[in-house]
């Protein structure tokens, strides 16, 4: 079977047990091989071992002597090379809304109101936890990096802070007890 891949035409399609292996044509140029995830092998030659989901198309497909995938599609792997238009969509709402709760939480601060601190902290840790989601299920999305580095430095700063108050509050207590 001949498989024309995401733009490389003239594959060839070799199976090992459940699996489907696609051998690149000679002569085809390295950069879009790389950039599909073709490996080269001692014999020169490049193989891309093809996902489930892309193995099922072929094993659907096996009575065709040529078959083709789309030109660009986005792949369902994790380990693909670009998110999708809806993907990046997705973890960009996820980051705002991380964001919005983040930063309500600085407003509900300044009322400094008691009874408020279960929602701070509820917000926050919702948030945090968003933030969390978005960097494993989307882990190339830059917006979702920046909103972690932004947590990371909230982070140290608040245990600086409270580290330093509790200082204070030692020395303040060494203070009072040098005066009795």
């Amino acid at each position: 079977m001949i498989v024309n891949y995401h733009g490389i035409l003239g594959c060839e399609c070799k199976w090992d047990e459940n699996t489907a292996y696609l051998v690149a044509p000679e002569g085809t140029a390295v950069q879009p091989l790389m950039k599909l995830g073709f490996y080269c092998a001692q014999d020169g030659r490049w193989y891309k071992q093809l996902f489930p989901q892309e193995s099922a198309y072929l094993e659907s497909k096996k009575n065709m002597a040529v078959v083709d995938f789309p030109e660009y599609t986005y792949s369902s792997s994790p380990y693909s090379l670009e998110e999708s238009p809806e993907a990046k969509k997705k973890a960009h709402i996820l980051c705002l809304i991380s964001l919005i709760l983040n930063l309500s939480n600085f407003v509900l601060v300044k009322s400094y109101k008691t009874g408020i601190f279960p929602i701070i902290a509820l917000f926050g840790l919702v948030a945090f936890i968003l933030m969390i989601y978005v960097r494993v299920k989307y882990p190339r999305n830059k917006f979702g990096l920046a909103l972690m580095i932004l947590y990371i430095i909230e982070l140290v700063s608040l245990l600086i802070l409270v580290i330093t108050v509790i200082s204070w509050c030692f020395s303040c207590l060494n203070d009072c007890t040098k005066c009795s």
